[in-house]
């Protein structure tokens, strides 16, 4: 059975991204943050989704107004904390040799450029699919 050809590329952006881990880890990081403040005001559940909505529109606005630049330097800080702190983790905590802890610090570091990089697209192609309904 194969596939019909459709002559372009895909219609859907419903595929296997990286960019989705970094769209998981936001909405986890609102889901937490909400949660975090309802508790220290003694608030229900039901505040704390509510405050973890807000948080997720204010986190997606600021993302979508962004430029190129900011963009790429909030990546790359990001980036560079999470291999160093990764690095350090292996190093001193695990007590690792140095050389197996650069090599396992490359791993989040692969990953996570690729997912900056894919969510940068994604976050395209999210906006011409929206635009096209």
């Amino acid at each position: 059975m194969t596939m019909p050809e459709t002559g372009g590329k895909a219609s859907s952006i419903l595929r296997l991204r990286a960019g989705f881990l970094l769209l998981a880890a936001l909405v986890l990081l609102c889901v937490s943050g909400g949660t975090f403040v309802a508790r220290q005001f003694q608030l229900g559940t039901l505040w704390g989704l509510l405050i973890a909505l807000v948080l997720a529109l204010a986190v997606g606005l600021a993302i979508y107004h962004l430029t190129n630049k900011s963009y790429w330097a909030i990546a790359a800080l990001v980036t560079l904390v999470t291999t160093y702190l990764a690095y350090d983790f292996l190093r001193n905590a695990v007590d690792w040799s140095r050389g197996t802890s650069l090599t396992l610090a490359a791993i989040p570091l692969v990953v996570l450029l690729a997912a900056f990089w894919d969510f940068r697209r994604l976050k395209g192609e999210i906006r011409a699919w929206a635009n096209r309904r």
